[in-house]
């Protein structure tokens, strides 16, 4: 009796990897896995990236909400940091949560010369207005991290408690984001919420202020959705080819990343008693996040 031949051409397959794209986020850690470092390494490999992390904290949550926060020791988040940019060096880092002003400054005192693209999400509100860091936080990424940033992505809420006043309207939205750029990013993004029916993000460089606008997705969904739409840019930005216009890179990667994001609120799956996480497992999705004025 002949042995059988192994079944299909797996030995002849061939794959499309971009080897070099490497992505690092430094962030802190959901174990219900919507949020934190394991979205963020959920939106690295699904957009073909390389991911690694770097813990800055250890959280007791669900989808109903935070119950324990423990900030790791300040040296042992740097060490975790260069271990890793010594070995691998990533094209793009973002950083989410980072738990106290001294792993702030510890993170851009070590990347001040770093080359590549950083993501700075400054996590010190949540969506629903929770407060996630005080005021010695806020002037530690106005300090620190702002200012060697390519891009920030802060919600609605820190941008208030960054710039000490409210904001009211699409108008006031974008005069927040040319302040902010003011503090030393190369480009801001600010995810602003609904705003006349449709969700508002509002990108800025030294030129120009974009509003992106995308139908709303209503529900009790989006756990997470921060984190997905800053680690999904910095992955894309691994994707791009360095010859293009830089400018030109970042508002490709931002608008397939809020596009993505959309897509992955709108097929939110119906996980926890809560704030549903978003379906990550679709956020290679989206080319055109809408309507830009």
């Amino acid at each position: 009796m002949k042995p059988k031949k192994p079944a299909g051409k797996a030995a002849s397959r061939s794959f499309s990897i971009a080897r070099k794209s490497v992505a690092l986020t430094i962030a802190g850690s959901d174990p219900s896995g919507g949020a934190g470092l394991q979205a963020d390494l959920k939106a690295f490999q699904q957009n073909g990236v390389y991911g690694m992390s770097v813990v800055t904290l250890l959280t007791v949550q669900n989808t109903v909400g935070v119950k324990r926060v423990e900030v790791m020791p300040v040296d042992l988040v740097a060490e975790q940091l260069e271990c890793v940019l010594e070995d691998i060096p990533p094209l793009a880092i973002k950083t989410g949560a980072l738990g106290s002003p001294a792993i702030v400054r510890a993170i851009a005192e070590r990347l001040e010369t770093y080359s590549g693209d950083l993501i700075v999400d400054p996590v010190l509100i949540s969506k629903h207005g929770d407060l996630l860091g005080d005021g010695s936080m806020t002037a530690a990424y106005r300090e620190h991290l702002f200012p060697i940033a390519t891009l920030i992505t802060p919600n609605r809420y820190e941008v208030e408690a960054i710039l000490g006043r409210k904001l009211t309207d699409l108008d006031s939205f974008c005069q927040a984001a040319d302040d902010l750029h003011q503090l030393g990013p190369k480009y801001v993004l600010i995810k602003a919420g609904v705003i006349d029916g449709d969700r508002q993000h509002i990108l800025a460089d030294d030129e120009h202020v974009t509003c992106i606008g995308v139908a709303d997705v209503p529900g009790n969904h989006g756990h997470g959705a921060g984190c997905s739409l800053s680690a999904t840019i910095a992955a894309r930005l691994t994707l791009t080819s360095p010859k293009h216009p830089h400018a030109l890179r970042v508002n490709s990667a931002v608008q397939g990343a809020i596009s993505a994001v959309h897509t992955s609120l709108e097929l939110s799956p119906p996980l926890g008693q809560g704030c549903r996480p978003v379906e990550h497992r679709v956020l290679h999705a989206g080319k055109n996040a809408g309507r830009a004025q």
